[in-house]
């Protein structure tokens, strides 16, 4: 009887480690931002300002408001939005302004941004995304543009439609490289449609945690090279700070932008995290890649 209490205690003392590690390592897993901190560097002081901050609320792991507080101006800007979901996916969301009025529509496929549509009385706008890679990162997106404006006695119309062509290196799950290439074409009512490249092809290398590490574009006239760089200071897993760097005309490197980060407790899955990340420093709508998290 007691050999047995014996070995139900070393049992009990071998597993306790392993308990603790799994609990530990919960804390180092990407998580939601609550509160990301933007500031520019001011050339006099050489010091960084804040101006402005984005403040998360969320509900089922998705963002249903977004107060974004331009500190200069002293202004909220609030954006709120409104899912359905499928399955533990979201299926749709609905995108509201500060005064309550539609935004736009996004429609999704396996918890992925599918098709994104806006409208008002003179603009009809619409995202149309197109997936591989098992359907985790997409390789096209579609832009169509309708808009037109009054001058006079004259209506005025306007078009524009852009492929963005992509090409995606993956590692472990996670973006390693983006190249962007592709096509646009813009027109009025009266001129005839003609399609023209890019004027360069815009390349993103990202670390083994699929956060942007460089940007870079050759161009077909003008400068080529390295667009920007970004330094980010991680701790317990996530990305704590990080500073934009853009080149000089000397040959070095100008500090752009900096962003502080503020997590929830709401974690996430890594590729999630990382676009969430990118789409601060890259911008959500960077020629390079589109940052959808949400």
């Amino acid at each position: 009887m007691k050999k047995t209490l014996l070995l139900l205690l070393m049992v009990i003392l071998l597993a306790a480690p392993a308990i603790c590690a799994q609990g530990e390592a919960a804390v180092t897993r990407p998580r939601l931002v609550q509160t990301v901190t933007e500031y520019g560097l001011d050339d006099e002081t050489n010091e960084w300002v804040p101006l402005r901050t984005w403040d998360f609320a969320y509900e089922n792991g998705y963002p249903v408001s977004i107060d974004l507080y331009e500190i200069d101006a002293d202004r909220h800007i609030v954006t709120t939005f409104a899912y359905d979901f499928a399955d533990g996916l979201p299926a749709q969301r609905k995108t509201y302004d500060s005064d309550g009025n539609l935004v736009s529509v996004a429609e999704y496929r396996n918890g992925c941004v599918y098709n994104v549509y806006e409208e008002d009385e003179s603009r009809k706008y619409a995202l149309y995304y197109q997936y591989g890679n098992g359907d985790e990162y997409f390789t096209m997106v579609l832009r169509d543009e309708r808009s037109s404006f009054t001058e006079g006695a004259e209506t005025i119309s306007y078009y524009a439609e852009e492929v963005d062509a992509i090409s995606v290196t993956v590692q472990n799950g996670l973006l390693l490289k983006t190249v962007n290439t592709g096509m646009y074409a813009n027109w009025g009512g009266s001129e005839e449609k003609e399609w023209l490249r890019f004027s360069g092809t815009y390349t993103a290398e990202y670390d083994a945690d699929g956060i942007a590490a460089l940007t870079s574009a050759v161009h077909r006239v003008g400068p080529s090279g390295t667009d920007g760089r970004f330094e980010v200071t991680k701790a317990d897993g996530v990305v704590t700070d990080a500073v934009c760097y853009t080149p000089t005309n000397d040959g070095g490197w100008y500090a752009a932008a900096r962003f502080a980060f503020a997590y929830t407790d709401l974690e996430t899955t890594p590729s999630r995290y990382a676009q969430m990340i990118n789409s601060f420093l890259m911008g959500s709508e960077s020629s390079y890649y589109k940052y959808n998290w949400y």
